[in-house]
């Protein structure tokens, strides 16, 4: 085998092993995107729940101040039976407290439904709560194996770099030149072993004077198909 097969043989390990690193590492975003994704309903749900809580609670609150409003408007209706002499007005006055009366019972009752209401809200809110945490527990975990698959990736990814630039010195320059530009281009490989006459690489026939230059490696021979460094295995 041409010598300087053997040498690119070697590069190119490196390089597929380089572009696979990159590749895990430009993926990984994509992973913590999907992990993060699974919070996404039981957020949804931990913040439905608490405005709902919220809200209860707020018409908690309307319904004590139309009360207060209500027993305000009662002591002061008794304070100005209190002060009449009139029977007339008297009794005005007193269906007047009886109405109120009768709201403030109303709101009363309401208010109790209310907070029944609310103690449900409540209920329903820790249970979202609970759920959000274990999927919170879960997606922490995943996230801790994807950031130090990362940093594994990264060392590997400068350890094979460092070994790419150790194979590659001896090289003849036009020839590491003409590696470099096939396998950017091909994307996968750019030395490749012929088989039964045929290029592994696009999987055509070459020509017969091919085969016969890559038998005697002498000399770099490329696939006249598709322009990949070319070598044949005995």
């Amino acid at each position: 085998m041409y010598p300087e097969i053997i040498k690119l043989l070697q590069v190119q390990e490196r390089d597929q092993l380089i572009r696979s690193f990159e590749k895990d590492l430009k993926d990984i975003p994509k992973y913590e995107a999907l992990a993060k994704a699974k919070l996404a309903g039981d957020t949804a749900a931990v913040e439905s729940a608490t405005l709902k809580t919220k809200e209860i609670e707020v018409k908690i609150k309307g319904v004590e101040l139309d009360i207060q409003t209500r027993q305000n408007s009662i002591k002061r209706l008794h304070d100005q039976q209190f002060e009449t002499r009139k029977n007339e007005e008297f009794q005005a006055l007193g269906v007047e407290i009886k109405r109120y009366e009768a709201d403030v019972s109303a709101h009363e009752d309401k208010q109790l439904d209310l907070m029944e209401d609310l103690e449900k809200a409540k209920d329903a809110l820790k249970v979202a709560q609970a759920k959000l945490a274990i999927t919170q527990g879960h997606v922490n975990e995943d996230l801790k194996v994807l950031a130090e698959r990362a940093e594994n990736v990264k060392v590997r990814l400068t350890a094979t770099k460092a070994e790419r630039a150790v194979y590659a010195e001896p090289i003849d320059p036009p020839t590491l030149q003409l590696y470099d530009r096939i396998f950017v281009k091909k994307g996968d490989s750019a030395v490749v072993p012929l088989n039964t006459g045929n290029c592994t690489g696009c999987h055509m026939k070459v020509i017969n004077s091919t085969i016969q230059q890559a038998k005697a490696s002498e000399v770099i021979t490329q696939c006249e198909s598709c322009g990949r460094i070319i070598y044949f295995v005995e």
